[in-house]
């Protein structure tokens, strides 16, 4: 019959050798879920380290001409405000130049000390021209409310807030996310 702890280790054997085979045919199939993981993140990184500025949002003009066939625009309708949104373009051209001048190379690392005293005076600089970027897309949009219907001004209302809640408010600090978002 032989060594009886030769059949010991055969039957251990069995077992561990079994193993082995689960734990690698885990690691088949956790591999490209792991990998799919791993390009994201790549992809993430290499589309750019600067993200769009949040001053180029479409104007309330653009989304209405975008949803040229939901607010059933007839064509004079559509070219004032292909119109309007030029004018609103030119006259927003200078503004968003000078923000993006004012824009860091990437953002400021805190953790290195305090910040420099130029960057109350830049904050407020760059705050007084959100707040033309503002009021240029508010005249722009009343000036739009002027060609539509009342029927399209309650739907072209109805889309710029759903058009606002997809969007999100936009990163951190004043009107950011909330917290755990």
């Amino acid at each position: 019959m032989g060594f009886p702890g030769a059949v010991i280790t055969r039957n251990l054997e069995a077992p561990i050798t079994m193993k082995r085979h689960l734990f690698m045919l885990g690691l088949l199939f956790a591999a490209p879920t792991f990998a799919g993981s791993t390009t994201t993140t790549t992809q993430d990184a290499s589309q750019g380290a600067r993200r769009p500025p949040p001053f180029e949002r479409k104007s309330p003009v653009q989304v209405l001409i975008d949803h040229r066939q939901d607010l059933a625009l007839t064509d004079a309708q559509a070219a004032s405000l292909t119109r309007i949104q030029t004018a609103l373009d030119a006259k927003n051209a200078p503004v968003k130049q000078s923000l993006e001048a004012l824009r860091p190379p990437a953002p400021p690392d805190r953790a290195q000390g305090t910040p420099s005293a130029q960057d109350p005076a830049v904050h407020e600089e760059a705050r007084g021209l959100f707040e033309q970027l503002r009021a240029n897309d508010l005249a722009a949009w009343q000036e739009a409310e002027q060609v539509l219907t009342d029927a399209q001004k309650s739907q072209a209302r109805t889309l710029l807030e759903s058009e606002r809640r997809s969007h999100g408010p936009g990163h951190g600090g004043r009107g950011g996310p909330p917290r755990g978002e």
